[in-house]
């Protein structure tokens, strides 16, 4: 984890990219990695409403889950949310 603070501080973006090469197996310097990232935002997202739902109105259904293990980058959710999925 220090070696991930320390490579942060350095380059944020080097940071990144090897937190998701190690973790989920995909270069977010390529097409096909972009496009990963951005379906695994979108479903991070939808797990995100599907929580607000179930605490302010009740589960709707039990069938949703998010297909990965690890989160993405909270900086990358940020940054992409207006843009990418709301029109923006």
């Amino acid at each position: 984890m220090l070696n991930f603070v320390n490579t942060y501080k350095e380059d944020a973006n080097e940071a990144k990219r090897n937190y998701y090469q190690q973790k989920l197996k995909f270069d977010v310097k390529e097409q096909k990695g972009k496009i990963k990232l951005h379906q695994m935002l979108y479903r991070y997202l939808e797990g995100m409403q599907w929580v607000l739902y179930y605490y302010y109105r009740g589960a709707p259904h039990w069938r949703w889950y998010y297909p990965y293990h690890y989160a993405p980058m909270i900086s990358d959710l940020g940054s992409n949310i207006v843009n990418d999925f709301l029109g923006g």
